[in-house]
């Protein structure tokens, strides 16, 4: 999960290197905390070893990057107070931020104080640098992603699944739910793609909350197949999928489920077997054991923190 973000860390702020000071200030927000932190951690990690990397190299034109990490537990104003603090004194010219509620919630700001910002919050609402767009919520000339947005992956699998139901013949219109927790990360591509399954040919059921917090969620499954949606998409991380897929199955669900890029991964299949077959996911980068641990800087990054190279990343 962490090596999506190696390499972008390090092209980006070489290129910035030649317009620094001696001493680069890099501040670095994460989530090893909160319901974020079963994919925080390890993003944070990559975060980590990238900039050590990079000093371990040489820093970036001679300097080396001082870096600060900071967990704020996914509590966007903790975020925004830590953004201010280092503003009054440590003074970042590049952050690595990483959730959807803080970073929309600081676009403006790093925008006044031109402070490049990356996170690994793919919201739609960052991808518009004059705010000029049809719907818009602002310029964000400053922010910053790798990967394609959660609205564009989500019309990704949208696309998939009418491919699908083709494919198996369906009859009729197939049903579309979305489903997440009511917060800005799960509920940042609803509109977008339930305007493009529409397009589509799908019939959209009333979306289902179901809470970023592992928990038990038969109530949610039940209401999912009441509905009789065809496909949902999973707006939350995989740990609270994990616990959904596992109470859906104990009433019977036949849904086809659809992951956002944070929402799946080798974990989640690990721990719900065969309750897990079948998910259709957004790979936002090379597995490990797929390619990416063969890499050469990737493995040279993976060592910062694991010089036996035995970590599966």
């Amino acid at each position: 999960m962490r090596n999506r973000l190696m390499l972008c860390l390090t092209v980006l702020l070489t290129t910035a290197g030649s317009a620094l000071a001696a001493d680069i200030p890099v501040g670095h927000l994460t989530a090893l905390t909160g319901p974020t932190s079963d994919v925080g951690i390890h993003y944070s990690q990559g975060v980590n070893d990238t900039l050590g990397y990079i000093n371990q190299m040489g820093g970036i034109a001679g300097s080396k990057i001082n870096f600060e990490t900071v967990d704020y537990a996914y509590k966007a104003p903790q975020a925004i107070a830590t953004y201010a603090g280092w503003m009054s004194g440590f003074k970042p010219v590049a952050i690595q931020g990483w959730g959807t509620a803080d970073t929309e919630a600081l676009k403006e700001k790093v925008a006044q104080d031109q402070v490049v910002y990356i996170s690994a919050g793919y919201s739609n609402h960052l991808t518009d640098p004059t705010g000029k767009g049809v719907k818009s919520k602002g310029a964000a000339p400053y922010n910053f992603f790798y990967s394609p947005s959660y609205s564009d992956a989500c019309r990704g699998l949208v696309k998939w699944a009418a491919d699908d139901w083709k494919a198996k013949k369906g009859v009729g219109k197939p049903k579309f739910v979305h489903m997440g927790d009511n917060h800005p990360y799960p509920n940042a591509p609803k509109d977008a793609c339930g305007d493009y399954a529409k397009e589509l040919g799908f019939d959209i059921v009333p979306a289902i909350v179901y809470s970023m917090k592992p928990a038990d969620a038969k109530a949610q499954c039940l209401s999912l197949k009441d509905s009789g949606a065809n496909y949902a998409y999973l707006g939350n991380t995989s740990g609270p999928n994990i616990s959904l897929l596992k109470s859906c199955s104990t009433v019977g669900v036949k849904t086809q489920f659809l992951a956002n890029i944070w929402g799946w991964d080798e974990d989640a299949i690990k721990a719900t077997g065969a309750e897990g077959d079948g998910v259709a996911w957004v790979v936002g980068a090379t597995p490990w054991n797929d390619g990416a641990s063969a890499n050469a800087a990737m493995k040279a990054i993976s060592a910062v923190s694991d010089p036996t190279g035995k970590a599966y990343r």
